[in-house]
């Protein structure tokens, strides 16, 4: 619960992004990826996003420094926040966390660095997680903080794939996927939903893409059932949802908060932009997708799975990702999040841009970067050009996180002036910004004056 629910006292606003992999059965077999260091360097560095649930009395803890440039930019807009860390990487009187030390969850790192008598001198009692993993338990009983939290069994039984599929059944609607509990489950399925299209293979606890394969042909499936055979013969098991591959219109997310009483709070719709199966970006629906929706009966589906997801033993922030598809018909659980989520976070930025009379699109940018880039170079650049956002009356781009971007160059760079590590191409980094516009036109004409200035500094942009 964030402040925003808790009432008076401060609170500790945290947690560890892509919380999946924590909750995934490490005895289940595993689709074919390929590993990507870059990218898991910068998810641990997402916990930035989550300062739009603080208040101005609230603490952000999070697992790196937040550049200060970008601290002093986020406060003068009205997002106030105490801020504290567990690693500061550019402190050069420090050597650098290995991986053993750097990619814990984020509660294991806070429980060993942050001390209670600090808590209760700041008279802070709350937590606000974006999401309860294993460590969420002994974080609480190291601060003596409290927070109306449902237990870990039922956070990971919710937030599966299996569960979202057979809730569909429970509350009366339209079921896609069939499960298989084996590659030769997963051939006899697959085969049966190939005659009619391709599909997806859905991992229970994959996320924005990963865990997440499109089927097309036998072939293909046939590779995959061999790589999950060896896994079984070694004693792991399989465990995956199939879905025909749907002819969607409409991405979009509803986000609700369920009280420990069992009431439920209505919070916001959101567009969602996706790319391919990746998350893309978020954006707050319209008035005419909130009335379609209104007429479809969509709400009153939605109500129906928050009443069982409290039966269940579940209470407090959940996303359902949903979709229009082409023939106009509904889909209204693709997918459920039963934590903070990136439309949320949308949503809750957007309550601070109400202050200035807008909304905006979150999305983000990948990038490769040159050497002796600063994020501050790039906040100076936008600010010199006139785009970086700045309050009412005004649009343009508001920069969201420092650490995203700047991670894995800190870290390359360190480790190779300390022999650690040799040189590699251009260290990569996730730009997650608020386009501030006057509508879709607009938007897309920032993001394009974002990209000249990105090549006016010599970054890469690869999405």
């Amino acid at each position: 619960m964030s402040r925003n629910e808790a009432g008076v006292n401060p609170t500790i606003v945290m947690g560890t992004f892509d919380p999946e992999t924590r909750w995934r059965d490490p005895n289940l077999a595993k689709l074919p990826a390929m590993p990507d260091k870059d990218r898991e360097s910068i998810v641990l560095c997402m916990d930035e996003l989550l300062f739009p649930f603080c208040g101005p009395d609230d603490i952000l803890y999070t697992r790196c420094k937040i550049d200060p440039k970008l601290y002093a930019y986020l406060n003068g807009l009205g997002f106030s926040f105490r801020s504290r860390y567990h690693f500061d990487l550019n402190d050069e009187n420090k050597s650098l966390p290995g991986p053993d030390m750097f990619n814990p969850c984020i509660f294991s790192l806070a429980a060993s660095g942050l001390q209670r008598e600090g808590l209760l001198t700041h008279n802070v009692k709350n937590l606000s997680p974006y999401a309860i993993t294993s460590d969420t338990e002994e974080y609480l009983h190291a601060t003596g903080l409290t927070g109306s939290l449902p237990d870990l069994e039922t956070v990971k039984r919710v937030n599966s794939k299996f569960y979202s599929n057979r809730l569909l059944t429970r509350i009366g609607e339209k079921c896609y996927g069939m499960e298989a509990n084996s590659a030769a489950e997963l051939e006899a399925v697959g085969n049966a939903l190939l005659k009619r299209g391709a599909y997806l293979l859905k991992d229970p606890f994959g996320v924005s893409g990963k865990g997440n394969m499109l089927i097309e042909n036998e072939a293909m499936q046939r590779r995959i059932a061999e790589h999950l055979d060896k896994q079984e013969r070694r004693g792991l098991r399989s465990q995956f949802l199939l879905e025909p591959l749907l002819r969607k219109e409409i991405d979009f997310s509803s986000h609700w908060f369920i009280h420990k009483s069992g009431e439920r709070d209505f919070i916001s719709v959101q567009r969602m932009l996706n790319q391919q199966q990746n998350y893309g970006g978020s954006i707050r629906a319209d008035e005419a997708l909130i009335l379609l929706l209104e007429n479809a009966g969509y709400f009153d589906t939605m109500e129906k799975a928050l009443r069982i997801l409290f039966e269940d033993g579940y209470h407090g922030f959940v996303c359902f990702d949903s979709m229009i598809l082409e023939d106009g018909e509904i889909a209204p659980i693709v997918e459920i999040n039963a934590r903070k989520s990136m439309g949320l976070i949308n949503a809750y930025l957007n309550k601070g841009l109400e202050k200035h009379c807008h909304t905006g699109l979150l999305t983000f940018l990948s990038l490769g970067l040159p050497e002796g880039f600063t994020f501050g170079k790039l906040l100076d650049a936008l600010h010199v050009l006139g785009l970086l956002f700045g309050g009412q009356g005004e649009y343009g781009i508001m920069p969201v996180s420092s650490n995203t971007v700047m991670v894995n160059d800190i870290l390359i760079s360190r480790r190779i002036s300390e022999g650690i590590q040799s040189h590699r191409g251009m260290p990569k980094g996730r730009l997650y910004i608020s386009v501030v516009g006057r509508d879709d036109d607009h938007r897309s004409e920032l993001i394009v004056s974002l990209r000249q200035v990105l090549d006016d500094l010599s970054i890469k942009v690869y999405n």
